[in-house]
């Protein structure tokens, strides 16, 4: 098998704001929903205030994720948002990825298709091409929930203090199936667990500008090192909605590297930054998981009974 050819384009286009579904190209045949036939509302130019909105900086890091990859970007393009830049940065993949980025890169600010050294690089990469007042990074295999950009910049909006707004995590499989959520705690280290979820977390880029970028020493919680630092650069805000999915998949960093690595480089996070170790696991909250189903019904709870009914019935 041939290396795969290595890419870098900068098209820096810079109509990616406000799109619509017949804006962009044909979800693959049978892709129904959001974020294939389904997209957020435009939302109008200004704040309600007049101002105009913030720029909103994206950036997807990927390897070998083809089979999402295309629900990924296009939740990222869906979103209605009036002030947008999205960057793409692959690995050099050696599956269909390229052509799907190839597919949206009118939409693209910015892509590359070249071997880095592995998930903290291409992010890093990524975030060093933005431009945006507030961003966020959202991996190859999860998505973001509709309107999400608009719950985010209005949290923003509503508290200019907060330079980190996050949110509750909702749970898909595979074939982006519901099959639970994330009701979490306020992150408030040492006394809870890390409950910042990377699919749901957007900051201000001066905050960031304080700390610096992700540590690429450590290869699964650069997330948890990097808001650990945000934390100390002023407040965060959890929002009680879901504004990203996170997918679980056997083929997913979290399944194929373990949870051993991960638990010891946030330990030593942990002892580095606060003198001691966080929980590793929050405690589970069955009751408050099925208020959060009944609450948000059209985005959680109507979706996760049709899957349990599809398991079911597949099981007959």
């Amino acid at each position: 098998m041939t290396d795969q050819p290595q890419f870098t384009i900068s098209s820096r286009f810079t109509n990616a704001s406000g799109l619509v579904v017949g804006d962009l190209p044909a979800p693959p045949a049978g892709k129904r929903g959001w974020p294939w036939t389904v997209g957020a509302r435009a939302l109008p130019k200004c704040q309600r205030d007049g101002s105009p909105w913030p720029k909103l900086s994206i950036v997807t890091p990927s390897y070998n994720q083809g089979e999402f990859l295309e629900a990924t970007i296009r939740s990222v393009l869906l979103q209605g948002y009036p002030n947008l830049e999205y960057v793409v940065i692959d690995g050099g993949s050696g599956d269909d990825s390229l052509e799907i980025i190839e597919k949206y890169s009118d939409y693209l600010s910015h892509w590359v298709s070249e071997k880095d050294s592995g998930q903290t690089n291409a992010i890093n990469k990524g975030i060093k091409q933005t431009s945006g007042d507030i961003l966020a990074w959202i991996n190859s295999d999860d998505i973001y929930t509709k309107g999400a950009f608009t719950r985010v910049t209005t949290a923003f909006f509503d508290d200019p203090k907060s330079i980190v707004v996050y949110s509750n995590r909702a749970l898909i499989d595979e074939n982006q199936q519901v099959f639970g959520c994330s009701p979490l705690e306020e992150f408030n280290p040492p006394i809870t667990p890390y409950l910042v979820c990377s699919e749901t977390a957007f900051w201000r880029r001066e905050a960031m500008e304080n700390i610096g970028l992700l540590d690429e020493s450590l290869n699964f919680c650069m997330d948890v090192d990097f808001f650990c630092r945000l934390l100390t650069q002023g407040k965060f805000k959890k929002i009680d909605d879901y504004l990203g999915y996170f997918r679980c998949h056997r083929l997913s960093k979290t399944s194929t590297v373990g949870d051993t690595v991960g638990r010891q480089e946030a330990e030593a996070i942990s002892l580095k930054m606060f003198g001691a170790i966080m929980p590793d696991r929050q405690r589970p909250r069955r009751l408050k998981a099925l208020f959060h189903f009944i609450k948000h019904p059209s985005l959680i709870g109507i979706p996760y009974i049709r899957t349990r009914l599809s398991k079911f019935s597949l099981r007959l």
